[in-house]
């Protein structure tokens, strides 16, 4: 599974931060080993690369052909990247990186699930491990289409679309996944910070669009759920979230980047964590369907407590651990399953 920049810097695994090739192709782009070649053949990456490595940057190679990238021109269609492009362009991004900012936020974009999506200065970046809530929100999404699908052919009448919400959705990338799998879904999405909620709708938008799909997406400032229109009610289908679950006492264990270019407030849930976990599952009930599903990511050693938590608002729970044997979703529903 592939691995954004953040997610390496605890596991050291190299894996390159852009594109996969048959995504590039697939969008008229040249091939990731194209873009490589050419932007390690300019005369600035040696210099590039060296200045990276001396910041304490563990994957300056991988780094520099990004800001390359990032520096050069693009023609008016977008397709490949003129290599040689602005010298102050160059310097000014390699000078942000030097200071700490994460990569994601200094170019603009994060590959996550094979989709290129748009990242702001001070918004929390999605983490590869989210693609594993990203898929099960989709498959889960899809079942309920399908079996709403089965329900008209046999004469019950007009279909209505599954609802999904991302809660805490950042950037939105498991909503960008369900658009661009799921094409009858209506998504929403909410978080705290409105300019998160912007680039998240821009970026389901943009992958509705690619996928030729017919799901809409709203967004939503949220505390927590409250925020949500009343007509919502009941209505969920499927709620899926990645709320802040680092405990504050793991402070010191968080990359710089992260401290300084976030808000604390999309990455601490209180002492275990599980502060807004919890209030996730309880305004939760007030939101799903009757046959809904919530879906939340957090670390296996806070499973138990989660499940125990919901247990005792009549909620059954499932989990499906990643892996990376580290994450877990935790799949919740009222009552029974389906």
């Amino acid at each position: 599974m592939a691995r954004s920049l953040r997610d390496r810097v605890s596991t050291g695994i190299v894996t390159r931060f852009s594109l996969p090739p048959e995504s590039r192709h697939s969008r008229g782009f040249d091939s990731r080993d194209d873009i490589n070649s050419r932007v390690q053949a300019d005369s600035r990456f040696p210099q590039t690369v060296a200045t990276l490595r001396a910041a304490g940057c563990v994957f300056a190679e991988d780094e520099a052909v990004i800001l390359l990238e990032a520096a050069a021109e693009h023609d008016v269609a977008g397709s490949a990247p003129a290599v040689g492009g602005s010298e102050q362009r160059l310097d000014e991004l390699v000078a942000r990186r030097v200071a700490g900012e994460p990569l994601e936020q200094i170019v603009g974009w994060v590959d996550f699930a094979g989709m290129r999506l748009q990242v702001r200065p001070g918004v929390f970046v999605p983490r590869q491990r989210t693609r594993m809530l990203a898929e099960h929100t989709a498959t889960v999404t899809k079942q309920v289409a399908d079996s709403r699908g089965s329900g008209a052919e046999s004469g019950s009448g007009t279909v209505p679309r599954p609802v999904v919400l991302e809660a805490f959705c950042g950037v939105g990338p498991v909503a960008s996944a369900v658009a661009a799998s799921v094409p009858e879904a209506a998504i929403h999405v909410g978080d705290a910070d409105e300019q998160a909620v912007r680039c998240a709708v821009a970026n389901v938008e943009a992958y509705a669009r690619a996928g030729e799909s017919s799901a809409n997406v709203t967004g939503h400032v949220l505390d927590c759920l409250h925020g949500l229109p009343d007509e919502l009610r009941h209505g969920i289908d499927v709620i899926a979230a990645v709320p802040p679950y680092v405990p504050v006492t793991a402070v010191d264990f968080l990359p710089r980047e992260a401290l300084d270019f976030e808000p604390s407030t999309a990455l601490f849930g209180g002492v275990d964590g599980l502060d807004l976990v919890r209030r996730l599952i309880a305004e939760s009930l007030d939101w799903l369907a009757p046959e809904g599903a919530l879906l939340i990511e957090l670390g296996q050693d806070q499973v138990a407590e989660a499940t125990g938590f919901a247990t005792e608002r009549e909620l059954e729970a499932q989990s499906h651990l990643g892996e990376e044997e580290q994450t877990v979703v935790l799949e919740l529903r009222p009552g029974h399953w389906n």
